[in-house]
C-alpha cells in the first residue's frame, strides 16, 4: 500500500450507503483522495453503485443491495483503493467561479435581529467573528474572506450547498456555530461556521454565523443557465470559489439580472489544481495574518 494510502473505515449507512472515511483531519490531500476514489468507484461501473457523494474526508456510496452485498461492494472498494497511486504529483480539473458578495448587508442582519426578538439575544455576527478571532474590524474580515480563493470539498447538506476552505491558511476563520440554531436563514447567505464557510441556497435553518450575502443563484430547478444544464447545483467537489465583495446598490442589480434570467456566470472552465504546487506554497507562506 502507499505511504499517502492510509486504511480506510467502512460503516454502514442504512441499507442502501456506504460511508467510507479516510481520516480526521480536514486536508485538502484526503480530499483529493475522496474525489479521486470517487472517480474510480464510477468509472469501475461496479454492478448495483448508483453515486458517490464525495467529501472532505470521506465518500458515500450509493448502492442498491438487492444487487449488490455490502461485503462485495467493500471488497472492490478496497481494490480499486490499494491500486490508486500518490496524489502528490494528481493535477485535478478545477474549475474557478466568482461570486459577487455584498458583505454586512441589511438581509442577514435582519435574520440576525429576528432570531434576537424570537429566540435570543446574540451578537450581530459579523462582530462576533471579528471578536473570537482576534481582527481589527470588519473590514479586516471581508478582505480576509474575500482575499482567498475557497476550495469546495463536498456538495449537500441542503441541495447545492457547498462546504468550502480557504486556500490561503492566512484567512482560515474558527467560528462557534449557533446554539440553538436559526429557524430560517434568506436564501444566498453567506455563512461561516468551524473552520467552513457556505452559501445557503434557500429558505433553511441553520447555524453559521451570517457575514454576507449573494444575489445569484447555486441552486436552480429551471436550468435557465448554462452552468445548471447538466446538474441542477451549481458547485462541483474540487471547484475554487473565489468571493467578490459588491455594494448594496450593485446587490439589487445583480439580484434583478438573475432573476430576469441576463445575469452572466463567471466561470473559468480551463485550469486544474496541483498539489505538489500548493503545499509548496502554502509552506512558503505561513500562518499569519495579512
Amino acid at each position: 500500500m502507499k505511504a499517502d494510502t492510509p486504511a480506510l473505515r467502512f460503516l454502514n449507512a442504512g441499507d442502501r450507503y456506504l460511508l467510507i472515511e479516510f481520516g480526521t483531519h480536514i486536508s485538502i490531500r484526503l480530499n483529493l483522495k475522496a474525489l479521486q476514489l470517487g472517480e474510480r468507484i464510477d468509472r469501475a461501473s461496479i454492478p448495483g453503485v448508483v453515486e458517490t457523494l464525495p467529501m472532505f474526508v470521506s465518500l458515500l456510496v450509493h448502492y442498491d443491495s438487492t444487487r449488490l452485498a455490502p461485503g462485495a461492494l467493500i471488497e472492490a472498494v478496497q481494490r480499486l483503493w490499494e491500486g490508486m497511486g500518490s496524489v502528490d504529483d494528481l493535477e485535478w480539473p478545477s474549475r474557478l467561479i466568482e461570486m459577487p458578495v455584498c458583505y454586512l448587508d441589511p438581509w442577514t442582519r435582519a435574520c440576525v435581529d429576528d432570531y434576537c426578538q424570537k429566540i435570543k439575544p446574540i451578537e450581530y455576527n459579523p462582530d462576533f467573528v471579528v471578536r473570537v478571532n482576534g481582527l481589527t474590524d470588519t473590514k479586516q474580515l471581508v478582505r480576509l474572506h474575500s482575499g482567498t480563493q475557497h476550495w469546495v470539498g463536498g456538495v449537500g447538506f441542503w441541495p447545492g450547498l457547498p462546504d468550502l476552505i480557504p486556500l490561503d491558511p492566512r484567512c482560515v476563520l474558527s467560528v462557534p456555530k449557533y446554539d440553538p440554531p436559526r429557524l430560517w436563514t434568506v436564501p444566498g447567505a453567506i455563512g461561516v461556521g468551524g473552520g467552513f464557510t457556505s452559501i445557503y441556497p434557500l429558505n433553511t435553518p441553520g447555524g453559521y454565523r451570517l457575514i454576507g450575502r449573494t444575489p445569484v443563484g447555486i441552486y436552480d430547478l429551471s436550468q435557465r443557465y448554462a452552468p445548471f444544464r447538466d446538474s441542477v447545483v451549481l458547485f462541483r467537489p474540487g471547484d475554487r470559489v473565489k468571493f467578490v465583495p459588491i455594494s448594496v446598490e450593485e446587490f439589487e442589480v445583480l439580484d434583478r439580472r438573475w432573476a430576469e434570467g441576463t445575469y452572466v456566470y463567471n466561470i473559468v472552465e480551463y485550469e486544474v489544481f496541483s498539489l505538489r504546487r500548493y503545499e509548496t506554497w502554502v509552506a512558503g507562506v505561513g500562518r499569519g495574518r495579512f
